[in-house]
C-alpha cells in the first residue's frame, strides 16, 4: 500500500507541474452575496457578561481540525537539506536600535483551542479578534469596546447563529475602514463566509454586513486587501479554495456584492489536506493599475516532491464580466532548501515542566503575507516555521521578493534561531523605512511559552544581507507551560501603524496559570539617543533614595550605580531588562531605587 500511495503523490505532483502555469483556469463559483444590512454602532452591543464569559470559556474547549492530526512527509528520505539549514542565522542582532515595547498590554483571553489571535491597527484604534470575542481599544491601550461574543457583529445574518470563529480583522488603510470576517458551517450547515465592513474609520460605529453562500466549508480562511477586492483563501481540499469579493460595492455598502471563487489546481500536494496559500495584503500604496490579485505559499519537497519553493499566483478579476476572470501560478521559485518536519503529530515545541508539547504549524505561510509598492520598486515579505537542524528546533524562515522586470525574484532569505529555544508562530511586515520587523512565540526546556520580536534595520536592508540585525527584544516572559492541548495558535497578526508608516503592532497569545492571555504590543525602530543623567544637587546618592520621574519622559531603558561626586561607576553592567514608560510601571508616580536613574528624558532631583 505503501508504494502505491507514493507513486499517488508523486503523480499528483507531475500532474501539477504538466497542468503548466500558461494555462490559466476559470472560475466555477459565482454568485452575489445572500444577505445585507447595516448593525447598530458596535459600541452600543451589551458586552459579554463574567457568566457569559464563563459559559463560553466551556464551550470554545472544543478541540478543531483533530483529523489533520497526522502528518506525512513522504519524500522526507531524500528532500533537501541534508543537514542544518543553510541560510540559519545563529546569533541575534546587536544593533540597540528602538526602546523596547512604547506600549504593551493585555488584550482578550481565551479558552479556545487554538484562539486564533490576531487584529490591526487604525488612525485611532486597535481592533482584536479572537475565538470568540472582539474588543477595541484606543491607542493608549485603553478599552473602548469590552470583550463582545465576534458573532454578535453579525447578528441577524445568515449562519451568524453558530460563533465558529477563524475570526479575520483588517484595517483598509487607503479607505480608512475596518474589515472583519468569520466563518459558519464548521458544527452545521450550510457553508457561509460573513463579511462586515465599517461604515467610517470608526471601528466602534455601525458597520455593512453580508453573508455569502460558499461552495465548501471555508476553513482556515485568510484575507488580503487589494484596490479590486478583498481576497481570500481557505484550506478547502473538496471544493473552491480562493475567492475574490467586490471590494468597491462592499466599501459603497451596496446590498449585492459579487464573490467569485476558483479551484485551485496547482495547491501544494499534502498528505493530511490540510494547506492555504496567503492572498498579499496591499500596504500603503496600491499596486500599478491593472495589477491583479496576488497569492503566495510555500512547496515543501518532503511532502510533494519537487523543491522547496515559493508558488506564486494571481487572480485577474473582471467584475463586468466575471466567468472571463482567471486564476494562475505564475511563478515557482525556488529557495534555499528547508525542513518543516517535525514529526507526524502536533506535539512539536517542547516546553519546561511538561511533556506536552506544542503544534509548530509548519508546512505553510503564516499570517500575513505582505505586499508594499514603493513607487520605484515593489516588495512581498513572509515567513513560516522551520526545523534548522532535524531536532525539533524551530526557527523562523522569512523572504523578501522584488519584482525584476516582469518576473519576481527573492532578494533576500534568512532563517532566525539564535540560541537554544524555539521560535515560531511568526508575522512579518515592512514598514516604510525599508525595516523589517518579526514577532513571534518562543519556548524550550528551560524558557517557558512568552512573546518576542526582532528586525532588520534600513541599512541592513539596503544590503540585502538576510540577517537579523535588530537586537531581540522581550514583550513577554512566561512564567507557565501549556499542559492541556497541543494546540497552541493557528496565527498571530504583525501590522503596520497607516498614521507614521513606520510602528509596528503585534498580538498573540501567552499563558497564565490554567488559561491563555493575549497581548497587544507595539514598537519602532528609532535610534535611541544618549541616556541623560541627572543626579540633583545632592553629592551623595543616599540608600532608599525617593526619586521621582519627570511626568514628560517617554522612555526609562537602564539604570546604573554611581558614586557619590566623582561621576564614576561603581557597578558598570546596566540593568536594561525592564522598560519603564512614563509612569507605566511606577507606583504612585515614582520608583525607590539606591540606583541614579539615566533615561532618554531628564529625572528630577532626589527628593530627600
Amino acid at each position: 500500500m505503501k508504494t502505491i500511495f507514493s507513486f499517488i503523490v508523486i503523480f499528483c505532483f507531475y500532474s501539477q507541474i504538466i497542468f503548466g502555469q500558461s494555462n490559466p483556469v476559470a472560475p466555477n463559483y459565482i454568485s452575489d452575496a445572500v444577505y445585507f444590512d447595516v448593525s447598530e454602532p458596535l459600541k452600543d452591543f451589551p458586552p459579554l457578561t463574567a457568566e457569559e464569559l464563563e459559559e463560553m470559556k466551556e464551550e470554545s474547549k472544543l478541540k478543531r481540525n483533530v483529523k489533520l492530526k497526522d502528518r506525512q512527509y513522504p519524500f522526507s528520505s531524500i528532500a533537501l537539506p541534508h543537514g542544518p539549514d543553510a541560510v540559519w542565522q545563529k546569533k541575534m542582532g546587536e544593533l540597540k536600535t528602538g526602546k523596547g515595547p512604547i506600549l504593551s498590554f493585555n488584550g482578550q483571553n481565551s479558552s479556545s483551542i487554538p484562539p486564533d489571535c490576531n487584529g490591526d491597527v487604525g488612525m485611532n484604534y486597535y481592533f482584536q479578534g479572537v475565538n470568540a470575542t472582539y474588543s477595541i481599544y484606543d491607542k493608549s491601550g485603553s478599552t473602548v469596546v469590552p470583550p463582545t461574543a465576534y458573532n454578535s457583529l453579525f447578528a441577524g445574518v445568515p449562519g451568524a447563529n453558530n460563533n465558529d470563529g477563524d475570526p479575520i480583522i483588517l484595517y483598509d488603510d487607503q479607505a480608512d475602514r475596518w474589515m472583519a470576517a468569520e466563518f459558519s458551517g464548521a458544527w452545521s450547515n450550510p457553508d457561509y463566509m460573513l463579511i462586515a465592513v465599517s461604515t467610517s474609520g470608526d471601528p466602534t460605529d455601525t458597520w455593512y454586513r453580508w453573508s455569502f453562500l460558499m461552495n465548501g466549508f471555508p476553513d482556515y480562511m485568510k484575507f488580503g486587501i487589494w484596490q479590486d477586492g478583498y481576497y481570500m483563501a481557505t484550506n478547502t481540499y473538496s471544493g473552491n479554495d480562493v475567492y475574490v469579493f467586490e471590494r468597491e460595492e462592499m466599501l459603497a455598502g451596496n446590498a449585492n456584492p459579487q464573490m467569485v471563487g476558483f479551484n485551485n489546481p496547482w495547491r501544494p500536494s499534502t498528505i493530511d489536506g490540510f494547506h492555504c496559500i496567503q492572498p498579499l495584503d496591499n500596504d500603503g500604496s496600491y499596486a500599478p493599475s491593472g495589477s491583479p490579485g496576488m497569492f503566495i505559499t510555500i512547496n515543501d519537497d518532503a511532502i510533494g516532491g519537487g523543491n522547496d519553493e515559493l508558488w506564486i499566483y494571481e487572480l485577474d478579476v473582471n467584475w463586468q464580466n466575471p466567468p472571463s476572470s482567471t486564476f494562475n501560478r505564475i511563478q515557482q521559485l525556488q529557495v534555499s532548501a528547508f525542513d518543516s518536519n517535525f514529526g507526524n503529530s502536533w506535539n512539536n515545541i517542547v516546553q519546561p515542566a511538561t511533556g506536552q508539547k506544542l503544534d509548530a504549524i509548519p508546512g505553510i505561510l503564516m499570517y500575513r503575507a505582505q505586499y508594499k509598492n514603493f513607487g520605484t520598486s515593489q516588495h512581498i515579505v513572509c515567513c513560516h516555521t522551520v526545523d534548522v537542524d532535524a531536532t525539533n528546533h524551530a526557527g523562523i524562515r522569512w523572504y523578501e521578493l522584488t519584482l525584476e522586470g516582469s518576473q519576481w525574484d527573492v532578494r533576500q532569505q534568512g532563517t532566525y534561531a539564535p540560541d537554544e529555544h524555539s521560535r515560531w508562530m511568526g508575522s512579518i511586515a515592512m514598514n516604510d523605512n525599508h525595516e523589517i520587523a518579526i514577532g513571534y512565540s518562543i519556548s524550550s526546556s528551560t524558557e517557558y511559552p512568552g512573546i518576542r520580536y526582532t528586525g532588520q534595520s534600513a541599512s541592513a536592508n539596503a544590503q540585502a544581507n538576510g540577517l537579523l540585525d535588530i537586537a531581540e527584544n522581550i514583550v513577554w516572559t512566561g512564567t507557565y507551560s501549556q499542559t492541556n492541548a497541543e494546540r497552541w495558535g493557528d496565527y498571530s497578526l504583525l501590522t503596520v501603524d497607516p498614521s507614521d508608516n513606520q510602528t509596528f503592532w503585534f498580538t498573540t497569545q501567552y499563558m497564565i496559570g490554567n488559561g491563555k492571555k493575549t497581548r497587544i504590543c507595539a514598537f519602532d525602530f528609532t535610534d535611541v539617543l544618549p541616556p541623560t543623567a541627572f543626579a540633583g544637587n545632592d553629592t551623595t546618592i543616599c540608600e532608599n533614595t525617593l526619586f521621582d520621574t519627570n511626568p514628560f519622559a517617554q522612555y526609562y531603558n537602564s539604570v546604573q550605580w554611581e558614586t557619590s561626586g566623582d561621576g564614576m561607576f561603581q557597578n558598570p553592567s546596566v540593568l536594561d531588562a525592564k522598560y519603564l514608560r512614563g509612569n507605566q510601571d511606577i507606583e504612585n508616580g515614582s520608583v525607590e531605587l539606591t540606583l541614579t536613574v539615566y533615561g532618554l528624558d531628564q529625572v528630577r532631583k532626589p527628593l530627600t
